[in-house]
């Protein structure tokens, strides 16, 4: 099969993690397999490079703006020879949606785009509800990455008329990367947050937290994002600027947990969070926002915590620190519970159902 996915970048986030392996064992499969960033950016040569040296073609496309309306006939161009077309995020799923109207019949590809998060902000104007059911009804497969993402879409577009073609695919995580944590000795006393340091992540809610914590707990924040400069500020005015650590982008994110007590996410809503699985796999004890899609990973409600409520984490992290069983059975449920999504029943899943809708 020739497989393309367009997604706006490859830099860094969830969503860049999922395509990399997933192109990789596409690949792997024997498929031919491109991606097409739809923006144009000196920071991904790097990543280009990377991929290219897995055997995925790479192609940017000529414009910095991801709104650029100009992308729709671009899509159009590049669409043509490919029998899969795996769109990922907004609005590159409106405008494959238009690019792909505007192609003649007989050149058209399968077309399907997964949905990676359970909420996004065009759901919080009503018109935009028209728009969007006419953009999903324009996909062959829509895949949610979790059952709550799911639920939440087809509420959103008040059940229209989709057949079968809204399905779930929950994501994987290549469990071998990491590294597991022996629960039992001695861990380090520091929390870390795995994420883009960008809205709908809410890392001030970690440091508020933090600053309630023992005085030798420390925090690290493994990403970067425009709420560096808030990070700081508030770190400082909380006088824990010496307990707050930003490590940015990070290529040793598997050494990172190993070597981390606590891994935390703190976001106003979340479609899966693959982060947490990685830190399942690690066998650390995970504290998240209670916000839809998350329970159906975690599977625990113990280690969630009311989005924004430091006093709640800041509690939740100081028992995971004090008591010791406590800690080591949530350590163990966790990395039991990481196997339920490994990276090969993902892209199993999503080669059969790529075979099924060409056949």
């Amino acid at each position: 099969m020739k497989i393309l996915h367009v997604t706006p970048d490859i830099y860094e986030g969830g969503v860049a993690t999922l395509i990399d392996e997933m192109c990789k064992y596409q690949v792997a499969e024997g498929n031919d397999v491109t991606v097409l960033c739809a923006v144009n950016s000196d920071n991904q040569l790097s990543r280009k490079e990377y991929f290219e040296n897995g055997g995925i073609k790479v192609i940017y496309s000529p414009y910095e703006n991801l709104y650029d309306p100009r992308l729709i006939l671009y899509f159009k161009k590049i669409f043509a020879g490919f029998d899969i077309v795996h769109v990922h995020l907004f609005p590159n799923q409106l405008y494959a949606r238009i690019a792909v109207m505007l192609m003649p019949a007989s050149k058209r590809p399968v077309v399907i785009t997964t949905e990676h998060s359970t909420y996004n902000n065009r759901r919080k104007y009503s018109l935009l509800k028209i728009l969007d059911k006419w953009m999903y009804k324009g996909y062959d497969k829509i895949v949610c990455i979790s059952k709550q993402t799911e639920r939440n879409l087809r509420e959103w577009l008040d059940q229209i008329n989709l057949g079968n073609r809204i399905v779930t695919i929950c994501n994987g995580v290549n469990l071998s990367k990491f590294i597991p944590i022996n629960s039992e000795e001695e861990r380090p006393k520091n929390v870390v947050m795995v994420a883009r340091l960008e809205h709908p992540k809410d890392p001030l809610t970690v440091v508020r937290a933090i600053s309630k914590c023992p005085s030798d707990v420390n925090l690290y924040f493994v990403g970067s994002g425009y709420m560096d400069s808030s990070v700081k500020e508030l770190s400082k005015e909380l006088n824990i600027e010496d307990r707050v650590h930003l490590l940015g982008n990070r290529k040793d994110v598997p050494e990172i947990l190993h070597n981390s007590g606590i891994g935390v996410l703190s976001t106003e809503w979340e479609g899966f969070g693959l982060v947490l699985v990685e830190y399942m796999a690690t066998g650390l004890p995970i504290l998240m926002s209670e916000v839809d899609g998350i329970q159906d990973v975690v599977g625990d409600r113990d280690s969630l915590f009311v989005n924004g409520d430091d006093d709640e984490l800041a509690g939740k992290i100081t028992r995971l620190i004090e008591d010791k069983d406590f800690y080591t059975a949530k350590s163990r449920f966790f990395k039991d519970r990481s196997s339920e999504f490994s990276i090969e029943r993902m892209n199993k899943t999503y080669i059969d159902l790529y075979r099924n809708l060409l056949s």
